[in-house]
């Protein structure tokens, strides 16, 4: 459970699409001091509980494996391809501690440019090489992979996971080697599923559908498929309970996901007009 506060209210948040929902999570929530709680639903685990007071249903990227072979054998012959060819050229790796130079790269990807895909980068900035430093970033509730191109790290994806299903953090390439090598998200994305069913994880969540269609489009063509799910909100506390009556009970992401979903397409528009306080402030990205 994590604890953040967004304008006016404090969200306690069960980790998006892992942490099954209980009773006892309330009492916890409220003893953190939170005005309310978010969760979600897990329909692939047959989890579907959701409170009455409060809900939104949104779009998720999801993929059902048995294995690395069976993801591999359902994709286009094309997609195929490209898997094996980017394997061949980009060494791929399971990261657990960072080097210097390793967190200085990583940190690299992360800094190279506050836009991506058109749009703000949510954690543009949000690691310098001191903090990764010592991190553990596999562990048996992590996994990151890191792709490496003559002796550079041109990539770096990091997933979370509990039970079978893992959700996809951070899949980050290098905007700059794109001219030259092609394939590091394919890289990437297979090292994951390779290392996943090794840990008997069966399903695997990455982000939002309808938010950038070249990614939705990427996703497509690796497999995920389309999945409704479920967001709920407890009211905790008299702040809670007013503001929810003014429409004021959600996340800045599950707004910009849900009311303001018509807005998505013409945000990156706006914010190359805007200094980059003003979008981290306002939270003009999710």
């Amino acid at each position: 459970m994590k604890l953040t506060k967004e304008g006016l209210l404090t969200f306690a948040r069960l980790d998006d699409f892992l942490e099954p929902f209980t009773a006892a999570h309330v009492e916890k929530a409220k003893s953190l001091g939170a005005d309310v709680l978010v969760y979600s639903d897990l329909p692939w685990m047959k989890e579907s509980r959701h409170s009455t007071e409060l809900s939104n249903t949104l779009r998720i990227a999801l993929l059902q494996f048995d294995s690395y072979d069976h993801w591999l054998s359902r994709l286009n012959k094309d997609t195929r391809y490209e898997i094996r060819k980017s394997r061949k050229m980009i060494q791929t790796r399971i990261i657990e501690r960072a080097t210097k130079p390793e967190a200085e790269q990583i940190v690299g990807l992360y800094t190279e440019s506050p836009f991506r895909e058109g749009r703000y980068f949510a954690e543009y900035s949000a690691w310098t090489a001191e903090k990764l430093l010592g991190k553990d970033l596999t562990d048996r509730r992590q996994l990151s992979v890191v792709a490496v191109y003559e002796n550079q790290v041109v990539g770096f994806a990091k997933t979370i996971f509990n039970g079978q299903v893992a959700v996809v953090g951070t899949m980050l390439s290098s905007l700059s080697i794109r001219k030259k090598v092609r394939g590091v998200s394919n890289a990437l994305l297979s090292a994951q599923i390779e290392a996943l069913s090794q840990k008997g994880i069966r399903f695997l969540v990455y982000g939002k559908l309808d938010v950038l269609a070249g990614l939705d489009r990427f996703k497509a063509s690796h497999g995920f498929t389309g999945a409704t799910v479920i967001y709920s909100y407890v009211t905790l506390t008299p702040k809670g309970r007013l503001l929810a009556g003014l429409g004021m009970y959600q996340p800045f992401d599950i707004v910009f996901s849900t009311r303001l979903k018509f807005l998505i397409p013409h945000l990156g528009n706006l914010q190359r007009h805007l200094p980059l306080s003003v979008i981290q402030k306002l939270h003009l990205y999710a």
